[in-house]
């Protein structure tokens, strides 16, 4: 099986057209940029400005709190692996990735000619020191390539990474935050101060938490791909203050929350949407709380949750209602399984069953995008006795996961491999598992989903894990899959709806005057 053969699975329906041949499971967008993809010549001095939720605090990709940022680091690093704007895997570094073993052995063929951007040439050497660093003690990617035995350099431009069993989406793995390649010497010294990649774009300067300015790799391969000089890109935390940026041009392009999304519409600037881009879930963690240990609290807490009422009152329809971790448009999503039930006196029984007849006082956490829905779900626990007093860090701070917070709101972005991501984050030994709580037979059904090469066979025990997720509430409780607007504006050309992430500026430019 390569990279050239054998389609890995898809899914019909609205995007049947784009998906079949595709490698990977594809999301289709609301709605493609009007006239974006229009061929015109670009103003190749010209710098936009990108609005994003949260900068990165570290150009150590091991340290990125989440997947949301992986675009960012992906403007000055680049992964092994790549994705098209349908999500359909394309090589970057890794010109070829081949198996002979159904998933086991990986022999990799990387490109030739690479230099990063302090001029040191590209090898394999990177390839496994990379990969080495992000594995380590304390890397927030380690549980990505917890099932990587070994890597072995068979040569200057080919490596052979060899897991610990079948992994068929691995290389999925690879095109996400896992796979993105540093410079072995960066990765000896320990110093990230500065990116070193071999990306469109190196750093010129920042100020952390507030701005990154970033400008041409002037040794960049591909020279005639940058369609910019520069990219400047700013954080902006609050959801208007991201509307208000756009409409005043302060930014050229910018990630709007489904409140603003009409706002930004009826101001005349372009949009498209990001499907499902997220998971809002509830996280829990019995090691601090020893009332979530057991099952029935958590189906109760789940079961108090009015979710049609979040995406329609919150959400203002720009979400979905969540009842597994696969979401509606994607492979393996169990289209057998009822919705999440919203039922209040049935969790109050459940409640009175474990021995709370009164409910229980405690924390939870939520970041500040979550703040409305995070309010919501107190206001429904309030009605089984349940008390959640909130808590919202500051951007920058400790992640849930490390905290002393038994509950957390968390966004989670899906993987492209859908097996990965619930070994990611429902196998008992994952960072954002602290509590270990373990349904029975779920990591059995995943071990079986990533060593199955079959599209029917793997897809239907991913089904399986939804099934038995639904009967028995995990560490983590679905709510909704939140949608986001991409809005930019006219005076860009070369915009595509990619499903990937956000930002992701490749053939993006600005006319020539």
């Amino acid at each position: 099986m390569n990279n050239k053969m054998q389609p890995r699975h898809f899914r019909l329906g609205a995007c049947a057209g784009l998906a079949i041949a595709a490698m990977v499971f594809a999301g289709c967008a609301d709605g493609k940029p009007e006239a974006s993809h229009v061929s015109a010549e670009t103003d190749r001095d010209a710098t936009i400005a990108v609005g994003v939720r949260f900068l990165q605090n570290s150009w150590d990709p091991s340290k990125m709190p989440g997947a949301t940022i992986v675009p960012i680091y992906q403007l000055v690093y680049e992964n092994l692996i790549g994705l098209d704007a349908d999500l359909n895997l394309v090589p970057v570094l890794a010109e070829k990735w081949t198996t002979s073993d159904e998933g086991i052995t990986w022999d990799i063929a990387l490109r030739e000619n690479v230099k990063f951007s302090d001029g040191t040439s590209f090898d394999a050497e990177d390839v496994k020191f990379t990969l080495a660093h992000n594995a380590d003690v304390g890397s927030n990617v380690r549980s990505d390539l917890g099932g990587v035995r070994s890597v072995e350099t068979i040569d200057d431009h080919h490596v052979r990474i060899t897991l610990a069993s079948a992994d068929a989406g691995f290389p999925e793995m690879l095109a996400g935050r896992a796979g993105i390649i540093l410079s072995s010497e960066i990765v000896t010294s320990g110093d990230f101060s500065v990116p070193v990649g071999t990306g469109m774009f190196v750093l010129d300067k920042e100020v952390p938490g507030t701005e990154v300015n970033l400008v041409r790799n002037p040794g960049y391969r591909s020279a005639d791909a940058v369609k910019l000089a520069g990219v400047n890109v700013l954080q902006v935390n609050d959801p208007t203050g991201m509307v208000n940026a756009l409409r005043s041009s302060e930014i050229d392009i910018g990630i709007i929350d489904p409140e603003g999304s009409d706002a930004v519409k009826e101001a005349g600037l372009r949009t498209y949407e990001l499907q499902s881009a997220q998971l809002v879930a509830i996280s829990m963690n019995p090691a601090l709380s020893p009332e979530l240990a057991d099952p029935r609290v958590r189906m109760a807490l789940s079961m108090a949750i009015d979710r049609k009422g979040i995406v329609d009152g919150i959400m203002f329809g720009h979400a979905s209602t969540a009842n597994q971790f696969i979401a509606s448009d994607r492979f393996g999503f169990n289209a057998d399984l009822a919705d999440a039930p919203y039922d209040i006196e049935g969790a109050k029984k459940l409640l009175a069953g474990a021995g709370y007849p009164h409910g229980f006082v405690f924390e939870m956490s939520a970041p500040a995008n979550n703040k409305q829905l995070a309010m919501a779900v107190q206001a429904s626990w309030a009605e089984i006795g349940v008390t959640a007093e909130l808590v919202f860090p500051l951007p920058g701070a400790e992640t849930w996961e490390n905290s002393s917070i038994p509950l957390g709101i968390r966004n989670f972005v899906p993987d492209l491999d859908p097996a990965s991501f619930l070994r990611r984050h429902l196998s008992p030994e994952a960072i954002g598992n602290p509590g270990k709580v373990e349904v029975p037979g779920v990591m059995r059904l995943i071990e079986q989903a990533q060593a199955t090469v079959d599209n029917g066979g793997r897809e239907k025990f991913m089904m399986d894990v939804a099934e038995r997720t639904s009967e028995m509430v995990p560490a983590h409780i679905p709510v909704i899959w939140r949608n986001y607007t991409i809005a930019y504006s006219e005076n860009l050309v070369g915009v595509q709806a990619w499903q990937a992430g956000y930002p992701i500026l490749d053939g993006v430019g600005v006319p020539a005057p």
